[in-house]
């Protein structure tokens, strides 16, 4: 009852954090906001987590950075960039939903599983599925739409990169120290991009004082980054990933109800098409045959 009860936390704060970027992107720019968001998580977890130097001993420094680089600057540059013009709750539902796909496409393509007729399948499933989401966007007269769409899906296919790389450091890497280290690396890439790319200014700067802000940030901060992704760790030790990772179907729905009820958000015939696909694509990929799984 206890995971059951964690899993509904869990999905509830990962389907309610597309609606928080949402409002904390009327007030900050989105490189910004994502820098502040890691960096502020960094300096929080490095008061209580210990053994970050083994993320670059034994040859691991590489693989460190690069996965940093990919998982937190690449991920969410992207994605809060692409979410100034995509609804949140579709934001939500291409993330959510790509990332087993996707991950379960690597896994043929690293070699870490035997590639089959099931790897295909689901991975043009969701193909198909994004395509409908795309026309949909595009059909709308939407160029600008379509774009930020696309920065979407590579902000997807950036995490899921960066997950395989990272994936051997957890082991010899505490996960809460890895966590830590990428958050530093990554925000502070971050940061370094806004101040290149995006006019800060003192305005900018006031703006972080906004109640708007104030509350994006506590909740990406705390709920969205470490209370849920610590739960997420003891779901994974508990049940393992297969039924961890149900909450892409979950919390996707959660996103499309919220951004719906705050912000008005519409979806489509053909988008819904397109989501219910991209959905069967998850479920295939989580709840795949036990013979077709790693031991």
């Amino acid at each position: 009852m206890r995971n059951f009860v964690l899993f509904a936390a869990m999905s509830l704060i990962w389907g309610l954090t597309w609606a928080a970027i949402k409002v904390g992107l009327g007030d900050l720019p989105p490189l910004l906001l994502a820098a502040a968001r890691y960096l502020l998580a960094a300096a929080l977890l490095a008061i209580g987590v210990r053994g970050a130097g083994a993320a670059f001993a034994e040859g691991r420094a590489r693989p460190t950075i690069v996965s940093a680089l990919l998982v937190n600057t690449g991920t969410y540059g992207l994605l809060f960039w692409g979410m100034q013009h995509v609804p949140s709750g579709l934001s939500g539902l291409v993330n959510l939903t790509l990332i087993p796909v996707l991950l379960f496409a690597l896994a043929a393509l690293t070699g870490e599983e035997r590639p089959t007729w099931h790897h295909a399948v689901v991975l043009a499933i969701g193909c198909v599925g994004v395509i409908g989401l795309f026309w949909a966007r595009l059909g709308a007269g939407s160029d600008a739409s379509g774009l930020r769409l696309a920065a979407i899906v590579a902000a997807t296919v950036s995490y899921c990169v960066g997950s395989v790389v990272a994936r051997p450091l957890v082991g010899p890497v505490k996960p809460l120290a890895l966590t830590m280290v990428q958050a530093a690396i990554g925000g502070a890439a971050l940061l370094g991009l806004s101040l290149v790319l995006e006019p800060v200014s003192r305005d900018t700067l006031d703006a972080f004082l906004t109640p708007a802000a104030i509350g994006s940030l506590l909740f990406l901060l705390l709920l969205g980054t470490i209370v849920a992704y610590t739960i997420y760790l003891v779901l994974l030790r508990e049940w393992g990933t297969m039924r961890a990772g149900l909450y892409a179907f979950v919390s996707p729905i959660i996103a499309l109800g919220t951004g719906a009820w705050l912000f008005g958000e519409a979806i489509g015939w053909l988008e819904i098409g397109g989501a219910a696909l991209m959905l069967v694509a998850a479920a295939m990929a989580l709840l795949r045959p036990w013979e077709e799984r790693p031991t």
